[in-house]
């Protein structure tokens, strides 16, 4: 028979497992994005035909890490821009699929959910608004992890390229990093 002490970290030993199974995103902006203020909406998630989860009415944007495993870990970092016609993220295989992917492969990826300028009804821009959230990512990818390879799929590889064109680090709004 297990004693307690046994018992409490077979618990224990469980939820770390649960955990590191689900990612949890990080907030990247914690006061809140600039340009979101008083937009209160709720995320919504669709599944589309191929059961691909499809995300629109980002206001809080964030970046959910996939990160290797202790022994195959190589200290490189890449930020995922899942691309959906900058008015909605198309997260199974321009996302997640990805970012296991580079995981398995000992690089840390960083799924991004960003703004969205081309939502319906949306005042958000590709320049002031979903640009700051990918430099904001990529400011800070994670504790000891350099960025050194960006991916961007369609809307998500525009905002890639734009970024790339004169962008230099802790420029992201003008704010400090």
């Amino acid at each position: 028979m297990l004693g307690k002490p046994h018992v409490l970290s077979f618990v224990l030993l469980l939820s770390v497992g649960a955990a590191a199974a689900e990612p949890q995103p990080i907030s990247l902006w914690p006061n809140g994005a600039p340009g979101s203020e008083g937009k209160t909406g709720d995320e919504t998630m669709r599944v589309g035909p191929g059961g691909d989860h499809i995300v629109s009415n980002v206001h809080r944007p964030s970046s959910t890490p996939y990160l290797p495993s202790r022994e195959t870990a190589t200290g490189a970092a890449v930020v995922i821009a899942p691309g959906g016609g900058h008015s909605e993220l198309w997260m199974d295989h321009e996302g997640y699929n990805v970012a296991k992917w580079l995981s398995d492969h000992g690089i840390a990826g960083f799924i991004l959910k960003y703004r969205l300028a081309r939502a319906k009804d949306s005042t958000y821009t590709i320049e002031g608004h979903s640009l700051a959230d990918i430099q904001r990512a990529l400011a800070r990818p994670a504790p000891g992890a350099e960025p050194r390879s960006r991916v961007g799929r369609r809307s998500g590889a525009h905002r890639r390229d734009r970024l790339l064109g004169g962008w230099r680090v802790g420029s992201a709004c003008g704010d400090a990093l």
